[in-house]
């Protein structure tokens, strides 16, 4: 009795070989015909699930952002905050920021595939719109750690400011023109400045 292929494992299959790489070559090496070599299956099952290249890279970024890399940043922002005597909203604001920013394998890895489909997304209107969602969804948990903060502060506008900050970090740390650690203390100095502010009477 030949044996039942589940398709959802193996369309996630052949998305984490797209991602791999897009993580080590970018996505103008991305083709069919090499994520098919890089799954280890035939262009042909490639094509059986997609076909196009674009349908391809909306797949595999809709799922990359839905559960890949919405589950393990916020995977290592809680165990970041667990290390914490305190977890303050700052605490947790600098979890954020230390996961977002690239800093070993994994986060580069990431890193480099998100900046590799933003790229994309500036001249993909179906990409650009899977990611409006992911940023503003960024946006929003900024929002709701800075309301946390009991500082007299406009959080939406706060938000809007870290996240354009920690945006604008990724890139220099990723290829290396700023350290890891320099950035940090970037945002470890913009956060000081930001809830410096006591509470109004």
């Amino acid at each position: 009795m030949p044996r039942r292929v589940d398709h959802d494992e193996r369309r996630r299959h052949i998305v984490g070989a797209l991602l791999r790489i897009a993580g080590t070559q970018g996505l103008d090496a991305v083709s069919m015909r090499e994520v098919a070599q890089e799954a280890g299956v035939s262009l042909g099952a490639v094509q059986h699930y997609f076909a196009s290249k674009d349908a391809m890279l909306l797949h595999a970024l809709e799922q990359w952002l839905n559960l890949d890399v919405h589950r393990s940043f916020a995977e290592r922002i809680r165990a970041r905050v667990a290390r914490e005597p305190a977890a303050t909203p700052l605490a947790t604001l600098r979890a954020v920021a230390a996961e977002y920013l690239p800093h070993d394998d994994a986060t580069s890895l990431e890193a480099r595939v998100g900046l590799s489909f933003q790229s994309r997304a500036a001249v993909t209107p179906a990409l650009a719109a899977a990611l409006v969602p992911a940023y503003t969804g960024f946006v929003d948990t900024l929002r709701g750690i800075l309301r946390h903060s009991g500082r007299p502060l406009d959080a939406d506008t706060a938000a809007r400011e870290l996240a354009a900050l920690l945006d604008g970090l990724r890139h220099p740390v990723l290829i290396g023109a700023l350290p890891y650690a320099d950035a940090l203390g970037i945002v470890d100095g913009h956060l000081a400045r930001l809830l410096a502010h006591e509470r109004r009477a």
